[in-house]
């Protein structure tokens, strides 16, 4: 029987810098705390509540990406600043990210 010979699909390049740089920030003691101040805070996604909607936030979403800079204190600053944070349902969410 003849085989069909597939094209492998192709994984996405991924920068290991990014990706662990981004993991040790996500998986850090100081943003789960601060990511769970944030929801006490805004317990609610701020775009659907500027619209009159209540509907509960489920993502924490950084408004200026921390990984869009090299420079590692700069990163830190982004990453941990209450400032930089909205609380977001995952709608929203999701339609901040295809924005960018």
């Amino acid at each position: 029987m003849p085989t069909i010979n597939k094209p492998k699909s192709k994984k996405p390049k991924t920068n290991n810098r990014y990706d662990s740089e981004r993991r040790r920030i996500y998986n850090s003691e100081r943003w789960r705390s601060l990511r769970l101040r944030k929801f006490a805070a805004n317990p609610l996604c701020e775009v659907c509540e500027e619209k009159g909607l209540t509907v509960p936030a489920e993502d924490i979403h950084h408004i200026k990406s921390f990984m869009g800079t090299d420079d590692r204190v700069t990163r830190n600053q982004l990453a941990y600043d209450m400032e930089n944070l909205m609380s977001l349902c995952k709608r929203c969410h999701q339609m901040e990210h295809n924005k960018l």
